[in-house]
């Protein structure tokens, strides 16, 4: 049995390609995911996950993208992305108010996912944006940041690192690491 350390907040240094990587585990349509490579990305409104990234095959994707298309229970949702035309929005906006979902690449599907951690820190159970075309990052959005207390900064090692903990459960550990790295003192959080 593998035992996975859980964690009293989240950090993350950056990498030399000035990203925040990470690892995160979850449940997701009753399969579990561990140590799954996630970015995160605080210019993306919604957490989103392409299914490729969790080692998914473009069949079964098509599979499960025809089942959350034909469920009227699932939310489904446009995700352009940074580079997508405005004749492609256009199209794709046309499409979607027809119900054409499987004709959409830019198409995504509200999931759950439980089991969530970040880091081995519990995020608690998240409601996510699901992509069955897609293959690019996995991100952590700002959706789920906002509830979280961050901070980003430089050490005085030089080292940019990101700390964070759920809003309103700041841990002593938390506040002693802030004060370690960036000497907040005691202010931090109260």
């Amino acid at each position: 049995m593998t035992i996975f350390m859980k964690n009293n907040f989240i950090k993350i240094l950056m990498s030399d390609r000035n990203e925040f990587r990470t690892t995160a585990d979850f449940l997701f349509c009753g399969l579990m995911f561990r140590q799954v490579d996630i970015k995160i990305d605080t210019g993306c409104s919604h957490t989103s996950i392409p299914v490729s990234k969790l080692g998914i095959n473009a069949q079964d994707a098509y599979v499960m993208k025809q089942k959350d298309a034909a469920d009227d229970a699932i939310r489904k949702y446009i995700s352009f992305g940074v580079n997508d035309s405005e004749a492609k929005r256009l199209s794709d906006r046309s499409k979607f108010r027809q119900k054409r979902y499987m004709d959409l690449s830019s198409i995504t599907f509200g999931h759950s996912i439980t089991e969530f951690n970040i880091n081995g820190y519990d995020m608690d159970n998240q409601m996510v944006r699901i992509s069955y075309d897609r293959s690019s990052n996995i991100l952590i959005g700002m959706d789920i940041l906002k509830e979280l207390d961050v901070h980003m900064g430089t050490t005085v090692d030089g080292v940019t690192v990101m700390l964070a903990c759920k809003r309103g459960a700041l841990t002593e550990d938390y506040r002693e690491e802030l004060n370690r790295l960036f000497h907040y003192g005691n202010s931090v959080g109260k």
